[in-house]
C-alpha cells in the first residue's frame, strides 16, 4: 500500500494519462477520476493527452489550496498478473451521452408533443388489435406502438422524449410503411414500443386453446439485424434508461456500418474471384477448342496423305476418276481446303 498526497496525485494525473495510472494501481481509470474529483484535484479533460502528445500546449490549472478532508489516499500497487478492468465502448458512450444536455427526463404529462405523437394518440384511442385482445394499436404509417389503454400515456411520453433526443443527437426518426426507423447517418434501425403478453389458456373458444393477453410490462425494442430491448428493472424504470437506449442505438449503427463495409469487401472479393474464374473458364474453353481443332486438322492431313499414297498405288487409274479423287483429297487437306459444291455442307471430320 502506497500513501499519496493530493500534491502527488495532482502531479501524477498531469504526468501520465489516467489509463496508465490504472495500470500501476488497483484502481480503474473511472475510479481514479472520481478520486480526483473527491479530493478537488483538477485533471486533464478528455482529449487533452492527444493534444499533449501532438506537441500542443494545454493549460494546467493550479491545485486548489482550499480543501477540507484527508489530504492523502492509500493505493495498492497492481500485481503484474492482474489485468486492468476495461470499460466497454457501450459504457463509455452511455457516460458521454449522459453528460450532454439532452431532454432525457420523460415528463409526467405530454408537453408540446411531436406531431407523430399527436397522430399516435388519436389512433390508440380508437384502434385495437384483433390478434391481441385488450391491446390498442397505432395505424400503419404512424409510430409503431401496441399497448393496453392504461399504458398508452406512458408509451407516448417515452416515445416523444426519445424522438426529441434522437433529433437532438442529429439523427432522424423515420415512420415508413413497413415500420419505424431511427436513421443514424445512412443506417436504418427498426424500433417499436410494445406491451408484453403472456400465453393464457382459454376455455370458451372451441377452436382455440390459448391466446396472448397483455401482462402490463412495457418494452422498447431494437428489431433490426442487431436486436436489443429495454424494460423496467428492479432499480430503474424504462423512462430512466434513455442514455442507454441512445448509446446502444449509436453503437448498433456503428457495428452495422462495419458489417456492411465488410460485406462490401467480401462482395468485391467474390466478384473479382468470379470474374477471374469466368475468364479462366473462357480461356480453358478456347484452349480446348484450339487443341481439338489441331487434332482434327492433323487427322485430316493424315487422312489426305493416306489417300494420296493410295492414289499413287492404284494401277492404271482412269484419268477422270483420278482428277475427281485428287479434288476430293484437296477438299479434305487442311493446308489446301479446296472448295467443293457437293461437299459444301459436309463436316470434314465426318470422314476421319
Amino acid at each position: 500500500m502506497i500513501r499519496l498526497t493530493r500534491e502527488d496525485l495532482y502531479q501524477m494525473v498531469w504526468d501520465m494519462p489516467v489509463t496508465d495510472v490504472a495500470k500501476r494501481y488497483t484502481i480503474s481509470d473511472v475510479g481514479f477520476r472520481k478520486l480526483c474529483i473527491r479530493l478537488n484535484i483538477p485533471f486533464p479533460k478528455s482529449g487533452d493527452w492527444t493534444k499533449i502528445r501532438s506537441g500542443h500546449f494545454v493549460e494546467r490549472p493550479e491545485l486548489p489550496i482550499t480543501y477540507h478532508g484527508k489530504d492523502y489516499v492509500e493505493l495498492e500497487e497492481r500485481p503484474p498478473e492482474k489485468p486492468v478492468k476495461q470499460v466497454s465502448e457501450l459504457d463509455m458512450l452511455i457516460k458521454q451521452i449522459s453528460r450532454e444536455k439532452l431532454p432525457f427526463k420523460v415528463p409526467e404529462r405530454l408537453t408540446r408533443p411531436d406531431l407523430l405523437i399527436v397522430a399516435a394518440k388519436e389512433s390508440l384511442a380508437k384502434l385495437t388489435d384483433p390478434n391481441f385482445p385488450g391491446m390498442a394499436v397505432t395505424a400503419k404509417g404512424q409510430l409503431d406502438i401496441r399497448v393496453t389503454t392504461g399504458n398508452a400515456g406512458r408509451a407516448l411520453r417515452f416515445m416523444d422524449t426519445l424522438i426529441k433526443c434522437v433529433r437532438a443527437r442529429g439523427y432522424r426518426y423515420s415512420v415508413e410503411a413497413d415500420g419505424n426507423y431511427i436513421v443514424i447517418r445512412q443506417i436504418k434501425l427498426r424500433v417499436n414500443f410494445r406491451e408484453r403478453t403472456s400465453r393464457i389458456r382459454v376455455h370458451d373458444k372451441p377452436y382455440q386453446e390459448y391466446e396472448w393477453q397483455p401482462n402490463g410490462n412495457v418494452v422498447f425494442r431494437l428489431d433490426s439485424r442487431l436486436k436489443a430491448e429495454w424494460q423496467d428493472l428492479k432499480t430503474q424504470l424504462l423512462e430512466e434508461q434513455l442514455p442507454k437506449v441512445l448509446a446502444k442505438l449509436e453503437l448498433a449503427a456503428k457495428q452495422e456500418e462495419e458489417y456492411l463495409a465488410n460485406a462490401r469487401v467480401w462482395q468485391d472479393n467474390w466478384e473479382r474471384q468470379r470474374k477471374a474464374q469466368a475468364e479462366w473458364d473462357a480461356r480453358q474453353r478456347e484452349e480446348l477448342k484450339g487443341f481439338k481443332e489441331l487434332i482434327d486438322r492433323a487427322k485430316q492431313w493424315k487422312q489426305a496423305s493416306l489417300l494420296r499414297e493410295y492414289l499413287s498405288a492404284v494401277p492404271d487409274p482412269d484419268s477422270d476418276w483420278l482428277t475427281w479423287a485428287r479434288h476430293k483429297i484437296d477438299w479434305l487437306d487442311p493446308f489446301v481446303m479446296a472448295e467443293d459444291e457437293w461437299l459444301a455442307k459436309t463436316d470434314r471430320n465426318d470422314f476421319l
